[in-house]
């Protein structure tokens, strides 16, 4: 069974986060995409945004969330990369951006890593505008559309 989880206090910061989702061990270029920033510049990005909306400092920069596909999965990476982009794009509500690394090096638990920033690019703090069922019910949508 797939599992979607929500992780509002990550005790990373931006940087340190990034580097967790991009750890050579667990992915690689192809695992890793961005929804609204480029993959390779995303923390100076998502600091840009939250500098440029923000006055006061924010506690805490990001919300990760993290979907984790059924153990033992024999799906291309091609595949899940695209079921990726769509559960990130769903996460992204068209005005945030979203940072995602698929780990499937060296694990039978291959998941994802999403990074949403918690700043909009119109300057809206991140709120969650749908229950976490209705979230669910639209990523099964997704998985249900690739068998």
């Amino acid at each position: 069974m797939s599992i979607l989880k929500f992780e509002n206090r990550t005790p990373k910061t931006l940087r340190e986060m990034y580097d967790y989702m991009t750890d050579v061990t667990k992915t690689n270029e192809e695992g890793i995409f961005g929804i609204g920033c480029n993959p390779n510049f995303v923390v100076s990005e998502m600091e840009f945004v939250q500098k440029s909306f923000l006055r006061e400092k924010i506690l805490h920069p990001y919300l990760q969330v993290i979907f984790a596909f059924d153990v033992g999965i024999r799906t291309p990476l091609n595949s899940l990369r695209e079921i990726c982009i769509k559960i990130g794009e769903l996460l992204s509500q068209n005005q945030y951006q979203v940072f995602g690394a698929i780990h499937y090096l060296d694990t039978d638990k291959i998941h994802c890593h999403f990074m949403i920033n918690y700043v909009s690019i119109n300057g809206e703090l991140y709120r969650q505008k749908e229950s976490l069922f209705s979230y669910k019910k639209k990523v099964n949508e997704i998985l249900q559309a690739y068998g």
